[in-house]
């Protein structure tokens, strides 16, 4: 009986845990300050994230008002450095040049300009601006 209930708690710790964690970890689309763009009518337009909700961003279109400010999903969002993209990165409150070597599940892995490739990392949409 005791190895039963020890084998029922530790399939449902494994279970919870095992849909717990990839849930907690999850890359949100975007982060709050990000810069980006997002499809309307068929043309992509400049934007920046003001909330973030699950898997959905709320945007403000840059340059205009915001009455056409909207809540989109990743359908819609795409983040707007590309890998090559010169930027600048901010680290510990400093802002650094550098340039964009990947982009992936919306992190962009960076290095920056002047320090070997030992300083190279993946930092969140909002830590990059032009």
């Amino acid at each position: 009986m005791m190895k039963n209930k020890v084998l029922f708690g530790a399939i449902f710790m494994a279970t919870w845990v095992g849909t717990l964690i990839p849930s907690a970890f999850a890359a949100s689309p975007c982060s709050v300050g990000q810069k980006a763009e997002v499809l309307w009518k068929q043309a992509w337009y400049p934007a920046t994230v003001l909330k973030v909700n699950d898997e959905k961003c709320y945007i403000t279109y840059d340059g205009y008002d915001s009455s056409w400010n909207e809540w989109v999903s990743t359908a819609r969002f795409r983040a707007s450095f590309q890998t090559g993209d010169s930027v600048k990165i901010l680290w510990k409150g400093k802002w650094y040049q550098g340039q964009i070597l990947e982009v992936s599940n919306n992190l962009y892995k960076i290095t920056y300009d002047g320090y070997d490739r030992s300083w190279d990392e993946w930092v969140e949409p909002s830590r990059v601006s032009r």
